[in-house]
């Protein structure tokens, strides 16, 4: 018994010894102030995209008052117009093209033919402000003020910093007789808060018309976070190599109706019939979780930036992956990259307090992970409610979840090094986006899609993004514009100006 006991201490110790062994390995990163050389003057980067929020361009659902759509219609135009006027080198320079009535693409000619172009993207629209939370802002959401360090307004993280700051890069270089050897296209989508369907999804179109082959886009989708993950110390450049799908489903139950003065058990009702479906799908969600290649590439990337138990975690995924899995469980943010997730988002039943409605519906949103696919969720959700008095139909159609860009190769790698150039300090990893961007739109053009336009956010900024007091730091609009001028005129080995 002894020798056994002294076996299992041995093997503990060489355990214990191999986990804290592999946690030493992994260089602690040590955060850097932002750099102070800059090819732009951050003011006027400020002021052009205080400028930029000022025009409501707004994307409103179908179904919105004419006159609101008319509005916004009117800005976008207005909008183009003042992009002509402050950057004149960019259009003496680029040739543009108007798509679906409102979206920019330019064009800017590289010297070798030979070389694939690479894509450029953000877009134009912006969100509304929810009716009745105007007077929660620090400032008017399109006053463009600038005040505090930041400029303050809707677009300002989501995403008219990724317009200025291409805008800016390419003003300077044009201004500096620079020329791409490679081909630079720009894609200022208008729609891409309502699905981009008439913008980048009709740019996409002409390009692959065109027969145009791509050597990789970057569009938004990740930022630079420091000290806006909880337990990570910034700055953390995520970078996103696959976005998630999506799909609406709606739940339609039915019942006999009648009096509420005789009412059937609840559970034969149609409202407590759908509430059941929807508690039952929530109670045994049939979709797989778990860490796949990019969420173990987020994990293990962030390492360096976290402390000494997670990255004791992070460093020994090979033992540790349940323990990592559950602290992400503990957040919607973090239990959103681990799997397809399911919201409940409208429920409609009932005309009077004192009738039972012989119908009811809900919509049910699902965000779809990676290793799930649409047709699978629309099987797995209906074998999980197995009720043949609910009927389930998707609304709209949906969209597959991306395929995974490559983190190994050239395209990556070069992103990769020009973020670190352009942000001392920062970590670079790749990550799985839990949203949508009109870049799914490009994948028959490339296998190279990413998504990062580099804003530096911190704590509580993540909650700006379609709410309130949406902002953006000078420096931060400033890193932007250098990021997209370090891009641009260091691809192909040429040197910036």
């Amino acid at each position: 018994m002894r020798r056994i006991l002294l076996g299992l201490a041995a093997a503990l110790a060489l355990l214990i010894a191999v986990v804290i062994g592999r946690t030493l390995m992994v260089p602690v990163s040590k955060p850097l102030p932002p750099r102070e050389t800059s090819a732009f003057d951050a003011d006027t980067v400020a002021n052009h995209l205080a400028e930029a929020v000022k025009f409501r361009t707004i994307s409103w659902q179908a179904g919105a008052p004419a006159e609101d759509i008319a509005a916004s219609q009117a800005a976008l135009t207005a909008f183009r117009t003042w992009i002509e006027t402050t950057y004149p080198n960019v259009a003496k320079s680029l040739s543009r093209e108007i798509v679906g009535d409102y979206s920019l693409l330019y064009t800017w000619k590289g010297s070798d033919a030979a070389l694939k172009p690479i894509l450029l993207m953000s877009h134009m629209d912006v969100v509304p402000v929810v009716p009745g939370t105007e007077k929660n802002w620090t400032h008017d959401p399109f006053a463009g003020v600038i005040a505090d360090g930041h400029i303050w307004g809707r677009g300002t993280l989501d995403t008219k910093q990724g317009i200025i700051g291409m805008l800016e890069a390419a003003e300077a270089l044009i201004a500096k007789g620079f020329q791409p050897k490679r081909t630079i296209l720009f894609a200022f989508g208008h729609d891409e808060e309502i699905g981009g369907t008439n913008g980048n999804a009709k740019i996409a179109a002409l390009l692959a018309e065109r027969k145009v082959e791509l050597e990789f886009v970057d569009d938004e989708g990740g930022m630079i976070a420091n000290g806006a993950l909880p337990g990570v110390e910034g700055p953390v450049a995520l970078v996103g190599v696959a976005e998630k799908g999506s799909l609406t489903l709606e739940f339609a139950a039915k019942s006999a109706g009648g009096h509420s003065s005789a009412p059937p058990a609840v559970a034969e009702t149609a409202i407590g019939r759908l509430a059941h479906a929807i508690e039952k799908l929530g109670n045994n969600p049939p979709f797989e979780s778990g860490l796949d290649e990019t969420t173990r590439a987020t994990v293990t990337g962030m390492a360096p930036a976290t402390g000494f138990v997670r990255r004791m975690a992070s460093a020994n995924l090979w033992l540790l992956e349940p323990l990592v899995e559950r602290a992400m469980r503990a957040s919607p943010a973090g239990a959103a990259q681990l799997h397809t997730t399911i919201a409940p988002t409208i429920v409609t039943g009932g005309v009077k307090d004192n009738v039972m409605p012989p119908e009811a519906k809900a919509r049910v949103n699902f965000r779809i992970h990676p290793r799930d696919t649409v047709d699978g969720v629309v099987e797995k959700v209906k074998r999980t409610l197995d009720d043949d008095q609910i009927d389930v139909a998707p609304v709209g159609g949906g969209r597959d979840p991306s395929p995974v860009s490559d983190m190994g190769g050239e395209q990556y790698a070069f992103i990769k090094r020009t973020l670190e150039a352009v942000r001392p300090g920062v970590i670079v990893v790749p990550t799985l986006v839990i949203a949508g961007t009109d870049s799914r739109y490009y994948f028959g053009l490339t296998k190279n899609v990413f998504r990062i336009i580099p804003a530096e956010i911190g704590e509580g900024d993540l909650q700006r993004i379609h709410g309130t007091d949406e902002r953006l730091s000078v420096a931060s609009a400033r890193q932007v514009a250098d990021y997209y001028y370090a891009l641009m005129s260091t691809m192909d080995g040429q040197k910036a100006p």
